[in-house]
């Protein structure tokens, strides 16, 4: 099992992209999302080799938005790998840790 330490920062930041972009995680959506975040330019081919290892690490699934688009969505194995490290910053941050399901 891939854990949020085996993956490299880029694919981190990956998978809060996905999980921030509202409407379809299509890869142009992702890379406007990160371009806001970094200091240059996100290269078209470092995206996709990156969410084509996620997708491969089982993190993320592919589907065909349209015949020439793919939205990428986080599988369960992903959003657990994201909630495990949040609840791990909140603990160091001393805030009160996530909570599942919407629950309040």
């Amino acid at each position: 099992m891939t854990t949020y330490h085996d993956l490299t920062g880029f694919q981190r930041d990956l998978l809060e992209a996905i999980a921030a972009v509202e409407d379809d995680p299509y890869g142009l959506a992702l890379k406007d999302y990160l371009d806001e975040r970094y200091a240059g330019p996100i290269n078209h081919s470092r995206l996709y080799q990156n969410l084509d290892q996620l997708v491969d690490s089982g993190l993320v699934s592919r589907d065909e938005l349209d015949a020439r688009t793919n939205v990428y969505t986080l599988t369960d194995a992903g959003q657990d790998t994201l909630y495990r490290q949040a609840e791990t910053l909140a603990g160091l941050c001393e805030l009160p840790r996530p909570v599942t399901g919407g629950a309040q």
